[in-house]
């Protein structure tokens, strides 16, 4: 790398030359208005320097758009349609109406402070501000990669903090409370059953497959799911190689299931669930329909998706290994169930406990009887 000094007037400026690494061409960099010759070499020694460490950057401008741009093409090839359809949402709503014109070379910590607080001031939850925070953290690791940064603004800003709220979920006797009410009531029992049997997402639920049944070998592989992609529903691949399960089926679920497939005009040659008019079965209907039937059962009023919850705490009640919970409920690894359902377990570790200071404490009393008994028989 060479580089060269020349005198302008009463200043000096350094120059020399690197590849952009965003056109991938030859560009200049120069830098004057110092007052002596070696005060320009000193600094153009520096520069060179920094820009061999690649701690410096050259004066290539890149807008916080344009970044945007190159980080989404990336993630296009890496995750699912309705994720990303789920980036450009709150790219659109909230992200780069704020960002969009910056160099990315000029975002401060404290403009992403001033960000966050501007969302917590329109009432945003914590949450969402979360995943606001992972979607901005992302992009500018991407400035980082690529070198259009020297370090990334997010990380040194501190994020509101957002307070757990408890999960909740039904006990086997709500339940079966809630199912009986079900199949008198909606034409969709069958996947409020399927859910509370299998941990099945809501998704995975409604873009179920007759192929992916196998009625013979009773088991159901779960493939399919139905997602939200540019605002119009599709049936796509699971979520993860892991969400690619078997999950064993017993006899009375069977019995359901053919009976379904004969019967009931809520179902295709293809799909298990469709609407009458043979359409895809949104989220939204299952959402309405539990919460009417909690309300006139006056039952606890929890999400679909805490079904899940509730399978889960029934088959640890049972005795049910955590590793076969995380198998069913299609997690990559025994830890991701223990974190996510932390409080589940946290309850039968209590139960587990008090159950053994139960039978300890009936042990030392049945031997304190016996000393007893011993000391009162001996001969003084």
């Amino acid at each position: 790398m060479k580089g060269s000094i020349r005198q302008r007037g009463n200043t000096f400026q350094f120059r020399f030359t690197v590849k952009d690494p965003i056109t991938n061409e030859r560009k200049e960099i120069s830098k004057g208005g110092f007052k002596s010759e070696r005060e320009a070499q000193r600094a153009m020694t520096l520069a060179m320097a920094d820009y061999e460490r690649g701690v410096y950057t050259p004066d290539t401008k890149m807008s916080f758009q344009e970044l945007t741009k190159l980080w989404l093409e990336e993630k296009e090839d890496n995750v699912r349609e309705s994720t990303i359809y789920s980036y450009k949402r709150v790219l659109d709503a909230r992200i780069l109406p704020f960002f969009k014109k910056m160099d990315v070379k000029g975002v401060k910590p404290l403009h992403i402070h001033n960000f966050y607080q501007k969302l917590k001031k329109e009432g945003l939850s914590g949450k969402y501000i979360s995943y606001v925070g992972v979607i901005l953290n992302s992009i500018f690791n991407k400035g980082l990669q690529m070198e259009f940064i020297v370090s990334n603004p997010v990380g040194k800003a501190n994020k509101p903090k957002s307070t757990k709220k408890k999960q909740l979920s039904w006990s086997r006797e709500e339940a079966l409370q809630f199912l009986d009410a079900a199949q008198v009531r909606s034409d969709y029992y069958l996947a409020y059953l399927l859910a509370f049997y299998t941990g099945m997402r809501i998704g995975e639920v409604l873009g179920l497959h007759w192929s992916d049944i196998d009625l013979d070998k009773q088991v159901i592989h779960v493939q399919h799911t139905l997602t939200l992609n540019e605002g119009k529903y599709v049936i796509g691949p699971v979520k993860t190689d892991s969400s690619n399960r078997s999950i064993p089926i017993g006899d009375n679920l069977i019995q359901q299931l053919e009976e379904h497939k004969k019967f009931s005009s809520n179902t295709s040659e293809e799909m298990v669930f469709v609407t009458k008019k043979g359409k895809y079965v949104v989220p939204y209907t299952l959402r309405y329909i539990m919460k009417k039937i909690c309300e006139e059962l006056d039952l606890p009023l929890i999400r679909f998706h805490d079904i899940r919850r509730t399978h889960t705490s029934i088959l640890i009640d049972e005795g049910v290994s955590p590793k076969v919970v995380s198998q069913r409920l299609g997690h990559s690894d025994v830890s991701i169930t223990l974190n996510i359902y932390t409080d589940v377990f946290d309850e039968r570790q209590v139960e587990a406990s008090d159950k053994m200071d139960e039978i300890l404490s009936r042990g030392q009393r049945g031997q304190s009887v016996v000393k007893q008994a011993i000391e009162s028989n001996q001969t003084p």
